[in-house]
């Protein structure tokens, strides 16, 4: 596997670049999967909607460095990518939420080896005790988060899909319990605790930005 550069520390990636090169990574997967062994920057560049150059410098952070005239050997690539991102082992999610939303991410996650969903929380008095699958989770209450699954193994991520007025509760709930990486799915604006970093997915931001930009191409 190659390792990283020590001038170039993956905490020193900027955000942009760490967005880009995971849409690289999902890019090069699927060209694994395919058969494909070798991609030009032309080409990765064209799939991920960025400028070639663009892509060469995010590559450039990693160590990622392909063979002029001839491209990236896709599967060394998509090792350093995913160890600049650290996924290259299995990441445990916590759940809180498991409403329409969160039950969407978690069918989506689940056809993703890289992520375990090891936890469900829920505030719902109906959902509290049931399982989504018979091999799943048991969901818990919400004021049942703890850092750990069931086995004990410590949760990497926390998402929160919960009701707007509870967000801020979880996230401090799981700050508490030790979680440092929140994905925030709700349209609250978080306060984060020392050491813990939130990411922010507001999908109707989102949609209204598709919205503008559709509206100039008309």
């Amino acid at each position: 596997m190659t390792s990283l550069s020590p001038s170039r520390p993956a905490a020193r990636i900027p955000g942009p670049s760490v967005a880009r090169l995971a849409s690289y990574l999902t890019a090069l997967r699927d060209r694994a999967a395919n058969g494909v062994t070798v991609v030009s920057s032309a080409e990765l560049a064209e799939v991920a909607g960025v400028n070639p150059l663009i892509l060469r410098k995010d590559l450039s952070y990693v160590g990622g460095h392909g063979v002029r005239g001839v491209g990236y050997q896709v599967h060394k690539l998509i090792a350093t990518v995913a160890m600049a991102l650290h996924s290259d082992s299995a990441q445990l999610v916590a759940l809180a939420g498991v409403g329409s939303l969160g039950q969407a991410l978690i069918a989506h996650t689940g056809r993703d080896r890289r992520f375990t969903v090891g936890a469900l929380f829920d505030d719902e008095p109906g959902l509290v005790g049931a399982r989504l699958s018979p091999d799943g989770p048991v969901i818990a209450p919400l004021h049942d988060i703890g850092g750990t699954g069931d086995d004990g193994e410590p949760f990497d991520i926390g998402v929160i899909a919960t009701r707007d007025e509870l967000a801020q509760e979880v996230c401090d709930a799981f700050a508490t319990a030790g979680v440092q990486q929140i994905l925030n799915v709700t349209p609250v604006s978080l306060t984060p605790r020392d050491g813990v970093s939130i990411r922010q997915i507001d999908l109707a931001l989102e949609l209204q930005l598709l919205s503008f930009a559709a509206a100039g191409k008309r």
